[in-house]
C-alpha cells in the first residue's frame, strides 16, 4: 500500500509533464514559433538566418513548394525566377499610383521621359544580391532600379543635344544606359534585358519651340536640296539630249552626197506607191485644170 502511495507523485510528475508539452503544441500539432510559407511556381526562396552564431543568408535556395522555418528567429525572402516588367511613367493608372517618370539633365536642360524596362535575377547569385543590398525584389525595384535608371541616363546623356535623344542618336542612348546598369549590377546577378521610351520624352515649352523650328528649317532644307537635285538631273538630261542631236544632225551633214539624195527619192517614191489606191489622177501636169474664156464678143463668121 505504501508503494502504491509512493507511485502517485510520480505518476503525477508525468502527467505535469504531459500537459506541459501538450499546451507548448497548438492544436494543429505545430510547435509555436514554427512558421509555413509556400512558394509559388516560377519563384525561389532564400533561407535568412535572423539571429544566433549562423545568422545571415543560408547557402542553399529554397525550390516551389512549402517551406517550414522557424518564424522567431528565420525569414524567407521570395525572388521571381522570371523576367520583370516595370513601368516609370508619370500616368497614374499605368505602371505605379505615383508619378514614377525619370528626369535626367541633357544639352544644358531637363527633360522627363516615361521608361519601360525588363530584367531578371539569375537565381545561383540572389545570395550575393541579398548579401550586399539587404532587399527583397519589390524594395529593389521601388530604390535601386529608379535611382540607378536615374544616374546612367545622366550619364550617358551628357554631350548630348535634346534633339539627339528624339532622333538618331535615341537608340544609341537606350543601348549605353542598358549597358550602364548591367555593369553596375553584374556581381550579383540582376540583368537588364530592354529599356526604352514609353512616349516621346517631355521638354521645357521653350526647348520644343526650338526643337521644332530647328527640324522644319532642316526639313525645308532637305526638300530644297532635293529640289536641286531634281532640277540638276532634268538639266543634264537636256544637255545630253541636245547633244546628241547635235551629233545626229553632224553625222547626218557628214553623209549627204548624191548617192544619199537618190536613196532619199527612191524611199519617198516607195511610200507614194504602197498610199495609190490603184485610180488615176483626173488632171495632170504643173498648171491647173481650169477653162478660159476670152471676154471679147465672138464675131460672126460672116464677118
Amino acid at each position: 500500500m505504501m508503494m502504491k502511495n509512493a507511485q502517485i507523485p510520480n505518476l503525477l510528475g508525468l502527467t505535469g509533464c504531459a500537459i506541459l508539452v501538450s499546451m507548448s503544441i497548438s492544436s494543429c500539432g505545430v510547435i509555436p514559433g514554427t512558421s509555413v510559407k509556400r512558394i509559388p511556381p516560377g519563384y525561389v526562396g532564400l533561407k535568412v538566418q535572423m539571429y544566433g552564431s549562423n545568422r545571415g543568408v543560408q547557402n542553399a535556395t529554397i525550390s516551389t513548394g512549402k517551406v517550414w522555418y522557424n518564424g522567431y528567429s528565420e525569414e524567407i525572402i521570395v525572388f521571381p525566377d522570371h523576367v520583370q516588367y516595370y513601368i516609370l511613367s508619370a500616368a497614374r493608372d499605368e505602371g505605379s499610383p505615383i508619378d514614377e517618370s525619370i528626369s535626367f539633365g541633357v544639352g544644358g536642360t531637363s527633360v522627363n521621359a516615361d521608361i519601360s524596362l525588363s530584367y531578371f535575377f539569375n537565381t545561383n547569385q540572389i545570395k550575393d544580391f541579398y548579401g550586399k543590398y539587404l532587399k527583397d525584389p519589390d524594395e529593389f525595384k521601388a530604390t535601386l532600379v529608379r535611382s540607378e535608371l536615374r544616374n546612367c541616363f545622366n550619364q550617358e546623356a551628357a554631350g548630348l543635344r535634346p534633339e539627339d535623344i528624339v532622333g538618331t542618336k535615341q537608340r544609341e542612348l537606350l543601348t549605353s544606359v542598358q549597358n550602364c546598369l548591367n555593369q553596375k549590377f553584374v556581381g550579383v546577378g540582376v540583368e537588364f534585358d530592354s529599356i526604352g521610351f514609353v512616349s516621346k520624352p517631355r521638354f521645357d515649352s521653350a526647348i520644343e519651340a526650338q526643337m521644332t523650328a530647328r527640324f522644319q528649317a532642316e526639313q525645308q532644307a532637305i526638300a530644297a536640296q532635293a529640289q536641286l537635285q531634281v532640277a540638276q538631273a532634268e538639266a543634264e538630261r537636256q544637255l545630253a539630249k541636245a547633244q546628241a542631236d547635235a551629233e545626229a544632225a553632224r553625222i547626218g551633214a557628214s553623209t549627204v552626197n548624191p548617192m544619199t539624195i537618190r536613196l532619199r527619192e527612191l524611199e519617198l517614191q516607195e511610200k507614194m506607191i504602197q498610199k495609190w489606191n490603184g485610180v488615176l489622177p483626173l488632171y495632170q501636169g504643173g498648171v491647173a485644170p481650169f477653162p478660159s474664156f476670152d471676154p471679147k464678143p465672138a464675131t460672126s463668121a460672116n464677118n
